[in-house]
């Protein structure tokens, strides 16, 4: 009886030691290889020397970029879109490779933050305005805006791209007298569950609805093909609530947001109310809405008003959707073209076109507030920030 106790005994003590020694092992294995920095790119709708998608390095410790550098010289990199396989990191921008010609490059990005070319697709008559990859990295569409039209491509496992699979050139006019004299394609956005894909047309006041096949990345019209906002409203950018439910469109021309509730069978948007991104009283007509950003749990949607405020807007989200202003901030520079979130939460970044800097403010996580100002970064014209 002893001598079994013993064997037990010896058994435990030698799983005990195996298990400390792997335990040891994967300690010393994640010591020699750090996870995977965070690579913030920055698109730029500057041309000519120094132009370009540039790269810094993300410390979410404290806050803080890198010198940013040139990671691929091009002209008016205006918009990018991100995109990961199987671990693999793929970055997709859209560009002027030439006088009234557009190209479309994916890259894959290394872990240095260098940008290795995969191929170029281009495209004549386009001017690259917004460019987005569906959740299944199958397939990109872009949009022109000062053309009205809109493509779609396909994506390769190893993020090559297709030629142009569909396209479509819009046509139309509103109200506005210079700013709506023909069709202005502007935000692209994904729907939940991946099967419609909506496009705003500040030009004609219309968010076009298409069907899409992400396995061919094919774009079809759905029945109907579009919603229509108000007169002179200029829908610019749509974002959708984590939930799904509910569709906020930022009006550039009248300074609102519309709330739209989403029905995923039929592709269909239905009004349900708009909020003024202006106080009552205020002249819209030297201010310009930009953008939309919820935070992951949707408890806050981040905005800005560009011109004469320049001003970046928190609104608190219930729980029926209904938008509420917490927060008006100025932004201490010129012409918030775009803006994100950084992987913690705890930092919101804001690509300053005019000011030609990316700003990073601490935010809080729970109650969505944006704090101090934590530094600007040298970006030319910036025009776009993402994570990757």
């Amino acid at each position: 009886m002893d001598g079994v106790k013993e064997m037990q005994s010896n058994t435990t003590r030698r799983s005990f030691l195996a298990t400390a020694a792997a335990a040891l092992a994967a300690t010393r294995l994640n010591a020699a290889t750090p996870p995977t920095p965070s690579l913030l790119y920055m698109g730029s709708t500057s041309k000519g020397e120094g132009s370009g998608i540039r790269v810094a390095t993300w410390n979410d410790v404290n806050g803080t970029l890198s010198e940013p550098r040139v990671a691929f010289p091009a002209d008016a990199a205006g918009f990018l879109a991100t995109a990961r396989r199987h671990g693999t990191r793929f970055l997709f921008a859209g560009y002027q490779s030439a006088p009234k010609v557009g190209a479309l490059s994916a890259f894959r990005v290394e872990p240095s933050g260098d940008l290795k070319l995969i191929n170029t697709i281009t495209i004549p008559e386009f001017d690259m305005v917004h460019t987005v990859v569906d959740p299944t990295a199958s397939t990109l569409i872009s949009v022109s805006y000062g053309t009205g039209k809109v493509l779609s491509a396909k994506i390769a496992t190893d993020g090559t791209l297709s030629q142009p699979v569909s396209q479509f050139q819009l046509s139309g006019h509103g109200p506005h007298a210079t700013r709506q004299t023909s069709s202005h394609a502007h935000g692209i956005c994904i729907t939940p569950g991946n099967r419609f894909a909506l496009i705003n047309d500040l030009g004609t006041d219309k968010i076009m609805i298409y069907k899409l096949n992400p396995a061919t990345a094919e774009l079809t019209p759905n029945d109907p093909p579009y919603f229509t906002t108000a007169p002179g409203a200029g829908p610019r950018h749509l974002v959708f609530h984590p939930t799904g439910k509910w569709a906020y469109s930022i009006n550039e021309l009248n300074s609102t947001i519309t709330r739209m509730a989403w029905n995923g069978k039929q592709g269909t948007l239905t009004l349900l109310d708009t909020t003024p991104t202006l106080p009552a009283g205020v002249d819209i007509a030297p201010n310009r809405a930009g953008e939309l950003l919820f935070d992951k749990a949707g408890l806050n949607l981040y905005a800005c008003n560009r011109g004469t405020p320049e001003e970046l807007l928190v609104f608190k989200v219930a729980v029926n959707g209904t938008l509420s202003l917490s927060e008006r901030r100025p932004l201490g520079g010129k012409e918030a073209r775009h803006f994100a979130i950084s992987p913690d939460e705890g930092y919101f970044l804001v690509a300053e076109q005019f000011s030609n800097v990316v700003a990073v403010f601490r935010r809080n996580s729970i109650s969505g507030e944006l704090g101090q100002s934590m530094g600007q970064y040298p970006a030319p014209n910036a025009s776009c920030v993402v994570f990757v």
